[in-house]
């Protein structure tokens, strides 16, 4: 399945490594590096692609901020979006801003894949990081292997839903919506017709 994983990777490359590995297991599957995303143009055309992936470390307990606001801007409705992370730390909290911004933007979140990876983000680097040696091989290839099931499982949805969207999006773009000011122009009017027939 046609599908774009947009991820930030930073220090060790632990998210780079799950996102390497879904790549090498589906060429269908395409990457952005969101650290060479152009700042003022962070708007991303996802519109071409069933599914969405987002990848990121954990940051202070939070996905990448930058990642988060690309797709704020990028995703829309309809879009069907999963979550790819490594963290220092287990916590079912993680994914609570990609959930958020999915709901805000009314895709539908199928899930996320974690595995844990090794992490001298902040007070960590102190005590010379935590989780050496993750992700592992075996975590590498566990993040392949949970995007496989998820097309296996829910590839058919996916594609359905996907056909809505881009029938949905190719109606809208033949009606276009008035503008502000021609729904201002046409209130104007109404107005003005409705004290004439009451002058």
């Amino acid at each position: 399945m046609k599908t774009m994983i947009l991820y930030q990777s930073k220090h060790h490359g632990n998210t780079k490594k799950l996102v390497d590995a879904i790549c090498a297991s589906d060429p269908e599957v395409q990457v952005i590096d969101v650290a060479t995303v152009d700042k003022d143009h962070e708007e991303i055309d996802l519109s071409e692609y069933p599914l969405i992936g987002i990848a990121s470390g954990i940051y202070y307990g939070k996905f990448d901020q930058t990642l988060l606001r690309i797709m704020q801007k990028s995703v829309f409705d309809g879009y069907m979006v999963f979550g790819l992370m490594t963290y220092g730390g287990k916590n079912k909290w993680y994914t609570r801003d990609l959930e958020g911004i999915a709901r805000a933007q009314r895709a539908t979140y199928i899930g996320t894949y974690g595995a844990c990876g090794y992490d001298t983000f902040g007070p960590f680097k102190l005590v010379g990081g935590v989780m050496k040696g993750h992700p592992t091989a075996e975590e590498v290839q566990g993040a392949a292997d949970w995007y496989e099931r998820l097309i296996e499982e829910y590839g058919e949805p996916i594609q359905n839903e996907y056909v809505k969207r881009r029938k949905r999006e190719a109606w809208e773009a033949a009606h276009p919506d008035p503008s502000m000011m021609a729904k201002l122009k046409n209130t104007a009017r109404h107005i003005a017709g409705i004290h004439r027939k009451q002058g």
